[in-house]
Formats: C-alpha cells, sequence, structure tokens
C-alpha cells in the first residue's frame, strides 16, 4: 500500500497583513506582505486502507474516525478541513493523519500549512502535478470554502516555498520577492512569544475587508499605512538594516491596532511593553490579532534580557527560527521508501546500471541514444520569479569514443516515443559495445547533461530600475515596456495632482494681493459711489477654471484696468512655470519608462534535477 508524508513549515508575518485579501491590494497600488517560514511545522499523512471507507486521526485533538461516505464526514465538524479537501480529489480507502507543532489560534497560519500539506499529499496519491503558485491557489479556495470568509494568500506561499520574501500583490498577478539575507542574521534579531489566547483570523479580516468595502475612511487610511510600512520593512531587510527593519514593524503595529477594536489584547499590550522595555525594538501581533502570537525584532545583545521580561507576562517565548526550507514530501510504498523535495521526483542513486529501452519502428540498425528528462528550476529573488520546467533531451552515444554527444542533443517530447523493455527482433544493433561500458558512458555524462540544459534552458526577464519594475516570466519586451509607460503615466497624474496644489496656492496669494493692493487704492482715491472700481474676482475665477481644465489662462474679455493687467500677467506667468515643469516631469517619466535592461535567467547545475536517465535503441530520436 501507498503512504504519503507532507510536512511544510508555518510562517510569521512581519508586514502587510490582510492587504493580501482580494481585491484590498487593488485599492492600494504597491501592496506587500512581508513573512518569513518559521521551525514549527504542519504534517499530514495519507495512506492507501485497501478498504472503501475513510479513516481520520487528528492527532492534535486526539480525535479518530472511521467514515463510510464523505456524506458522513461532512456532519462532522471536526472534520471539515478534510471534508472540503475530499469533496475536491473524490478519494476513500484512505487513512489521513495529521499534526502540527504550532500552538492553536497561534496567527503562525498552521491551518494554511495544514492544508498545503494535505492537499499536496493527496495530489501526489492521486498523481496529480499541483505545485508552486497553481498549489497556492487551490489551497487557497479550498480554506475560503472552509472558514467562510475570504481567505488571505500569504499564508500559503512559505509553507510551499520556505524562507523569507515580500509577496508583491500586483493586479493579474501576486509576485514572490525573495529577500536576499541570510536567514541566520534574521533569527539572531527575532523573537516570537505566545500570549496564550488563541484567535481567530476570519473574524477581523472579515471585519476590515467589510468596512474597506463599504467605504470607511478610517479602514482605508489605515491599510495604506500598512502598506506603506510593509514596503519600509522589504526595503529595510533587503539593506540588512534591522534597526529600520525594527521601526518599520512598530509603525505597522500601530496603524493595525487603530484599525477596529478587538486586533490589540491586554496580553498583547503587556507583552509589547516588557519586551520594549527590555531593549525590543518593536513588536506587532502575527495574524489578524486578537489573539495569538507577537513577533518581535531586537538587538542580538539584548535577547535575554527581553526573553526574562516576557517571561513575567502571560504567555510563554516559543523556540522557533526562521528557516529556508519549504514543504518535503516522503513517499513510501511495498517496495521502496524514497524521500525528497516538493516536486516528488526520484532518480536512481550513482552506481545502479543505466536502464535500457528499445523503440520500434523506423529503417535502419538500432544505435544507442541517452533519453534525460529533469526538472529545471528557474528562480530570480529580485523579480520573484520562480519557474519550474520538465525537459526531456536526446543524445546519440559515440561508440568508437564510448561517450555521449550532447553537443548533438535535441528536444524530445517522450509520450511520443514508444519504448519496449525487448528488442524489436527484426531490428539488428549496429555496433558490438558491452553493456557496462555502455552504462559507463552514459554515466559519466550525466553532470554534462545538466551542464547542456543549463546552457539551454534560459529565462530572459526585463527590469526597470527607475521603476523597480521586472517582467512575468515569458512578457513580451513591448508588453513589458507598455506596463512601464502605464506606471509612468500614474507617476506623472499624481505629479500633477502635487502641481496643481501647489499652482493654485500661487494664484490665491496673487489674487490676496491683487485685493489687497485694490483695498489700499481705495483708502488713497476713494471712488464716486456710482462708479465702483473694477474687481479681479470674476477674472480671477474665470483664469482658475481655465487652467485647471487645460485651457489657455487668459479671459474672453479684455481687461479693464491696470490692475487687471498686472494681475493677469502674473497669472500667464504661473501657468507657463506650471506647464514647463509638468512637462519636464512628463519627459523624464517617459525616458524613465523605456530605460529598460535585459537579464537572463541561467539555472545552475544544482536547480537541475534529473529525474530519468536511460539508454534507448532507436534507429533515430
Amino acid at each position: 500500500m501507498n503512504k504519503v508524508t507532507v510536512r511544510a513549515p508555518v510562517r510569521a508575518d512581519l508586514a502587510g497583513g490582510t492587504l493580501d485579501l482580494w481585491p484590498l491590494y487593488l485599492f492600494h497600488p504597491g501592496s506587500r506582505t512581508v513573512n518569513v517560514a518559521i521551525s514549527y511545522y504542519a504534517e499530514s499523512e495519507v495512506a492507501e486502507t485497501g478498504e472503501s471507507g475513510i479513516e481520520i486521526h487528528l492527532t492534535d485533538q486526539q480525535y479518530e474516525q472511521r467514515y463510510e461516505s464523505l456524506h458522513e464526514i461532512a456532519v462532522d465538524p471536526k472534520a471539515a478541513l478534510i471534508h472540503r479537501v475530499l469533496e475536491h480529489f473524490h478519494l476513500s480507502g484512505i487513512r489521513i493523519t495529521t499534526r502540527t507543532d504550532a500552538p492553536r489560534g497561534s496567527g503562525l497560519g498552521g491551518s494554511s500549512a495544514l492544508t498545503v500539506t494535505l492537499v499536496r499529499a493527496l495530489c501526489e496519491l492521486s498523481g496529480i502535478a499541483v505545485e508552486g503558485d497553481n498549489l497556492v491557489a487551490l489551497v487557497r479556495d479550498l480554506e475560503t470554502r472552509l472558514i467562510g470568509v475570504p481567505a488571505g494568500i500569504q499564508d500559503y506561499y512559505p509553507p510551499v516555498y520556505g524562507g523569507l520574501a515580500a509577496l508583491h500583490l500586483n493586479p493579474g498577478a501576486v509576485v514572490r520577492h525573495e529577500i536576499p539575507l541570510p536567514i541566520e542574521r534574521l533569527s539572531e534579531h527575532m523573537l516570537l512569544h505566545y500570549t496564550g489566547v488563541a484567535h481567530f483570523s476570519g473574524t477581523n479580516n472579515w471585519e476590515m475587508y467589510k468596512r474597506q468595502i463599504d467605504g470607511k475612511r478610517k479602514v482605508h487610511k489605515g491599510l495604506e499605512r500598512i502598506a506603506q510600512s510593509a514596503m519600509e520593512m522589504e526595503k529595510a531587510l533587503t539593506a540588512g538594516d534591522f534597526r529600520a527593519a525594527g521601526a518599520a514593524l512598530a509603525h505597522e503595529w500601530e496603524s493595525r491596532k487603530a484599525l477596529i477594536n478587538g486586533i490589540s489584547t491586554p496580553e498583547i499590550e503587556a507583552a509589547i511593553a516588557a519586551a520594549t522595555a527590555a531593549g525590543a525594538w518593536a513588536g506587532k501581533v502575527c495574524g489578524a490579532g486578537g489573539g495569538g502570537c507577537v513577533v518581535f525584532l531586537l538587538p542580538p545583545d539584548r535577547r535575554e534580557d527581553v526573553r526574562r521580561a516576557l517571561a513575567e507576562v502571560p504567555g510563554r517565548v516559543l523556540d522557533a527560527t526562521p528557516v529556508a526550507h519549504g514543504l518535503a514530501i516522503e513517499r513510501s510504498g511495498a517496495a521502496q521508501t524514497e524521500s525528497f523535495p516538493a516536486r516528488g521526483r526520484h532518480v536512481a542513486p550513482p552506481g545502479m546500471a543505466v536502464e535500457q529501452l528499445y523503440v520500434y519502428g523506423g529503417r535502419g540498425a538500432y544505435k544507442p541514444f541517452v533519453m534525460a528528462e529533469a526538472v529545471v528550476t528557474l528562480n530570480e529573488p529580485r523579480s520573484g520569479v520562480h519557474q519550474t520546467l520538465s525537459r526531456a533531451y536526446a543524445a546519440p552515444i559515440d561508440v568508437a569514443e564510448a561517450s555521449v554527444t550532447w553537443s548533438e542533443g535535441k528536444l524530445i517530447n517522450p509520450d511520443a516515443v514508444k519504448m519496449h523493455a525487448e528488442p524489436d527482433p527484426n531490428r539488428r544493433i549496429s555496433s558490438k559495445i558491452s553493456s557496462d561500458t555502455l552504462a559507463q558512458a552514459a554515466a559519466q555524462a550525466e553532470e554534462t547533461f545538466k551542464q547542456y540544459v543549463a546552457d539551454r534552458e534560459k529565462l530572459q526577464l526585463f527590469h526597470n530600475p527607475a521603476f523597480a519594475m521586472y517582467s512575468e516570466a515569458h512578457e513580451m519586451r513591448e508588453a513589458f515596456l507598455a506596463r512601464c509607460m502605464e506606471e509612468a503615466n500614474r507617476r506623472l497624474e499624481n505629479e500633477a495632482e502635487r502641481l496643481e496644489s501647489t499652482f493654485r496656492r500661487r494664484i490665491d496669494q496673487v489674487k490676496e494681493k491683487s485685493e489687497k493692493d485694490i483695498r489700499e487704492l481705495d483708502a488713497k482715491e476713494p471712488q464716486p459711489a456710482d462708479l465702483p472700481r473694477e474687481n479681479v474676482n470674476v477674472a480671477w475665477g474665470q483664469t482658475l477654471y481655465n487652467i485647471t481644465s487645460g485651457k489657455p489662462a487668459a479671459v474672453v474679455d479684455p481687461p479693464h484696468s491696470m490692475l487687471e493687467i498686472d494681475y493677469m500677467e502674473k497669472i500667464v506667468q504661473i501657468q507657463r512655470a506650471w506647464d514647463r515643469e509638468l512637462q519636464a516631469f512628463r519627459d523624464e517619466l517617459f525616458a524613465k519608462a523605456r530605460e529598460v535592461q535585459e537579464i537572463a535567467v541561467t539555472p545552475s547545475p544544482k536547480n537541475i534535477d534529473v529525474t530519468k536517465y536511460l539508454i534507448v535503441w532507436a534507429t533515430k530520436l
């Protein structure tokens, strides 16, 4: 019977939570979240039983049960997660065992990590290839069904990918940007404390979600400040500036707890007050708040002081540290046991005989080829591009030199190659060469194959340094340039608003001075009652309307006095200055938009996982 075990880390979020709920981040351009995988784990084990029913063992709740159908599971509230997942996969005859290290309601995304492991284990057992961002999307949708309110997405990335990263919440795509900070350095500056009070993330997040959608200005401004804090956090961690990261953490917490009542609690406030008094830079609640864990950033030399201070308040310090790895899979069957990373593929260890197969069809004698399949991981941390490709190549074996000629290799479709364990009896083998020599030649060329793949499987990306923008995988240069121009126009609109505000103030100042001049002139030279002095208010209003609507500043009627002539000349000068400054910004932004650089992402041999490597006898491949 087959058995699959998947284990994945939970996460601590450092900034930007709640913004990962669609469509909240669309209302706050530049939104992102920053989080890190930590050394508390969720684990799901799924084993075939050979029977018709479904057995579950929820280790954390010390709960075991057997069901004869999916309908029976549906009415058991303790099995709600398993029901929602099995509802998608339609599997039976299995036993599911789950366990988590993280305290229940800790705000560390334990339930999301557990869902990731359960879904990935069932994918593996079903033979369904769901990985990376596709796995994230599936888990998000299934968990949303479970909790009945919108589910954010940041909790799924650390279990899948591991490490420290920022999720850029862009329209149309969420892009994971790995932060190039040694995980050990973050570990030195980070501490987790569990308050002892559980929370439910759906409640607080749903309240903020509704208030944003309902147009509550307080929530909108608060989320805008949280988005800014997340940008500051990513910038600080990228630079390795932990004091600045601590300041960003403090800003995030102040903005978050002001959003709605209930995010902070007496236990949370007591922990943060004790830790900061002992030397921590700042602390914030993990997840949506209302309980759970608090993450602190602190100088390494104050760690013990902070731990002692936290020992005096409710809760306990958790011995959890940041980790670089994501989920891992272990699969075992009747004849073998395998342990491997998330992609779930396995290669026979060195020293084993290289398998030989035969292709029927074609004309002429058999010739030896090496056919190799590999999973290639292309990773560009700055852009957040993380792509996994499956490729198959074939190359002839030079019998005379006893070597594989990878220079003559080519990409093939392995599904189109029909292979057999025995040779075609009507086909002769062209050359005499021992199986051992052939296998040795093939085995010695495996590293050469990796280099061969690395030279060919390159990914071209585009980068705009001025706007800190990167292209998506396989996005054409023209499409990326169009996005850069859109960003330039967006920034130009913001700059035009700022300029309008500035020049409105200047026009107001001119108006005030003109009115002052009129009052002073009236005081010196009073006009007869039946001959009022010309007022510039009408001209001022018309001029201001013209400028803000893009029309020439001058009014239609000619000026009636020297005061009005002087006033109008000043207005025209202001408009010309406005136009010149706006045009300068337009030229600068459009020039920056066109500054596109090319980045070639090349996989290193260690990012090439050879999944199949065998000798194939064929007339040609």
